[in-house]
This record gives C-alpha cells, sequence and structure tokens, in this order.
C-alpha cells in the first residue's frame, strides 16, 4: 500500500464547533485546524455555508483562503441543512469564493459525501473516486473527490437512456466512491466512465489505448497461428477474409471465433486465451527500436 497522504482541514474559526459536531464522528482520526500549517501539501477548506450570510463571516472565509498557501489554494467544501436558500449575498459571495481558490466550491448534499472526499485526498485517489452525484434537467451530474464536476445528458449514456425517471433517481453511491449503483436495473458506473462520456479528451484517449489493445491483441493471434504452422484457410469454420480482419485488427474476437481459433490450434480455449493474453502482454512491454540506434533483427 502507498504511503497516506497528509491532509490538513480548515474551518473558519467561528465555524470550528458546528464542523466537530458534524463532522467529529465520522471522521476520528481527524484534527480541524483555523490557521494553516505551512507543512501540508494537501488542504480542504470546510465551512457550513451559514458563514456566508454574515460580513464577518465572508471576511473571516476569505482571510482564511488567503492565508492558505500554494499557488492554487485549497480545495473548498461548503455544507449545509437541506433546502438551504441561496440568497443574493451568498451566491455573490461563493462566486468571490470561487475567483480566489481558481475552482467551483462544492457544496456537499450530505456528510458522507465530506467523508468521500477526505479519505480519497488521503489515499491519493481524488481523481479516481465519486464524492456524489444527481440527476437535473436530463442531466446526470457528478462530482469527484478532487473535486472536479463532471455533467452528463443522461440520453448520451446507453446503460441509463432506457430507464424511467423514478428509477433514475433510485442511484446509490458507494461508501468508498468507486461506483453509483442503480440496483433496480443492476446498472454501476464508475467515475472513469462517467469521465469519458463527459470529456470528449479522455474519450478519444479511451479509444484510441482500446484500438492499440485490440491490434496488440490482434497480432498475437497471427503470430500464433504462424508460429503453429497454420494458414488463415486452416481454421475451420473460419473463412480467410474473416481471419485476415481478425489478424488486422478490424474485427473484435467472439467467444465462438475463439472457439475455433483453438481447435485449428489443438487446444482448449482456457489455454488458448491464456496463452494470447500472455503473448498481448508481452508485446506491450518489448520496447521499440525506432530511435533506439540498434538494427533489429529478425527472429
Amino acid at each position: 500500500m502507498g504511503r497516506v497522504a497528509a491532509v490538513e482541514i480548515l474551518v473558519p474559526q467561528q465555524a470550528l464547533p458546528t464542523v466537530k459536531e458534524m463532522f467529529g464522528a465520522l471522521l476520528p482520526s481527524t484534527t480541524f485546524h483555523t490557521h494553516p500549517s505551512h507543512r501540508v501539501g494537501q488542504r480542504l477548506v470546510l465551512s457550513p455555508l451559514s458563514v456566508l450570510d454574515t460580513p464577518r463571516g465572508r471576511n473571516a472565509l476569505e482571510d482564511l483562503l488567503r492565508s492558505a498557501p500554494g499557488k492554487d489554494g485549497p480545495s473548498i467544501i461548503f455544507f449545509g441543512p437541506a433546502g438551504f436558500a441561496l440568497g443574493m449575498a451568498v451566491a455573490a459571495a461563493l462566486a468571490r469564493v470561487a475567483r480566489q481558490a481558481r475552482e467551483e466550491p462544492f457544496i456537499a448534499p450530505n456528510p458522507e459525501s465530506v467523508r468521500r472526499i477526505v479519505l480519497a485526498r488521503r489515499a491519493r485517489a481524488e481523481k479516481e473516486l465519486v464524492a456524489a452525484a444527481a440527476v437535473e434537467d436530463g442531466k446526470l451530474v457528478v462530482w469527484s473527490c478532487e473535486p472536479t464536476r463532471f455533467e452528463v445528458p443522461v440520453a448520451e449514456i446507453p446503460a441509463l437512456a432506457q430507464m424511467t425517471a423514478e428509477v433514475l433517481g433510485r442511484f446509490e453511491v458507494s461508501q468508498s466512491g468507486s461506483r453509483i449503483r442503480w440496483p433496480e436495473a443492476d446498472v454501476d458506473l464508475n467515475l472513469d466512465t462517467i469521465r469519458e462520456f463527459a470529456d470528449p479528451e479522455v474519450r478519444h484517449e479511451h479509444e484510441a489505448r482500446a484500438r492499440k489493445d485490440t491490434a496488440r491483441y490482434a497480432s498475437s493471434i497471427r503470430r500464433f497461428r504462424e508460429e503453429r504452422g497454420l494458414k488463415q484457410s486452416d481454421i475451420s469454420g473460419l473463412t480467410d477474409r474473416q481471419v485476415r480482419r481478425l489478424e488486422q485488427g478490424d474485427t473484435v474476437p467472439h467467444i465462438e471465433t475463439l472457439k475455433k481459433l483453438a481447435a485449428a490450434h489443438a487446444m482448449s480455449i482456457d489455454d488458448y486465451l491464456k496463452e494470447l493474453a500472455k503473448r498481448s502482454r508481452g508485446s506491450a512491454k518489448r520496447p521499440s527500436s525506432r530511435g533506439s540506434g540498434r538494427q533489429a533483427h529478425p527472429r
């Protein structure tokens, strides 16, 4: 297990009793500070929304943000009672806080979401775990434990697009934040999948990685066939064209296709798949000879 990261939680002075009462039991090994220690790299500012209701509270929060070292400042988490009304003064204060912190403040829907963020920060997994989620106006809104907001139209996620509004609204965020689950539909989504739908660049990266994986797998199928002295026409149940497209990475093999390949190699399907997996891993680790200054020798 990697080293646990130190996370300092900063709280405006007047909010300290409220924070301790609400989060002391949820985060038993956590201490809350009213001034930064200047020793910790990761910081979270945790404050009730009510602090923004008064000029004194707003000034105290802004002073705390200014005193925290680091070029980007700490991440800010607000919490409040259900249905807390964002008046004009509070909304304006939130906008100022966002400018000062250079990020959108996270308004925690429940104490558990704060707990997930703190624990994810300690585990250095804040980019991989979900803090909170909501379905709003036909969109799935998800906050990571960084916290960063992701928003995706439900219609763009095939697993969710067919759900009724009632079923869609009955989801659970796992205790660790590793997934969002819709029990009635038996659907799970992790943050990596949500990030892929929300961010075209991430989607393109995943598609490029999938293409590389497919090409590597296809190459393993071809090399193994050639080593066994088999021709493309020797695969019973598959045409030359089907085998050629498979080995070029144009198609992804179904289990029935893999069974036919295994039979042609006089192997069980399990042994054949293990051999392909081993060869695919080997080709991924093998360094390219391009630009290395060494001559590539045929095997």
